[in-house]
């Protein structure tokens, strides 16, 4: 599913990614950067956008303003009550590109969702999500190069956002 970020949501996350940036190096977090031949900072105003798309989709509250080091769970879904599912937001610059996480990942997330930035700066395709266990079965070992091994989950294992959508409200409404 395309999205399309407008020009004072591109603004927004431009700021944020910075701010994003600048704490976790302030923190000493180290950086898990995986595509090592591009600047850090547009990896983390990446990551916003992606987070921002995915919460559009789904009509969560989201502001790219209130930001704190990555935990590990980008976005909380309500369901019922006081219960929420996590999201791992995963975004890549490559319009096709697949899922990848960090071999020290440790998955303590309900789902992961992929997204790909396409052509236009302002466009990311919401390529599909995966629940935590079936990333178990379909993840595997990959070496990237450039010093990156990690696990991958093909794109073709990934369901259609919208099954996310129908298993929420699913939830919400059983």
């Amino acid at each position: 599913m395309i999205i399309k970020l407008n020009e004072s949501e591109m603004a927004l996350t431009e700021q944020a990614g910075k701010l994003r940036w600048q704490l976790a190096r302030a923190a000493n977090v180290a950086d898990k950067v995986i595509d090592k031949d591009r600047e850090p900072l547009s990896i983390d105003r990446l990551g916003v956008r992606a987070e921002l798309a995915v919460a559009k989709i789904l009509g969560l509250d989201f502001s790219a303003s209130t930001l704190g080091i990555d935990s590990g769970n980008d976005l909380f879904v309500p369901i019922k009550g006081d219960r929420f599912i996590t999201l791992q937001v995963k975004s890549t610059f490559h319009e096709h590109g697949n899922l990848l996480f960090p071999k020290t990942c440790k998955f303590e997330f309900t789902f992961a969702v992929l997204v790909c930035q396409r052509k236009e700066p302002n466009q990311f395709d919401v390529a599909g999500c995966i629940g935590v266990n079936k990333i178990n079965q379909k993840k595997r070992k990959v070496d990237k190069g450039k010093g990156y091994t990690g696990w991958q989950v093909d794109r073709q294992d990934l369901a259609p956002i919208s099954e996310l959508w129908a298993w929420i409200q699913e939830r919400r409404f059983s």
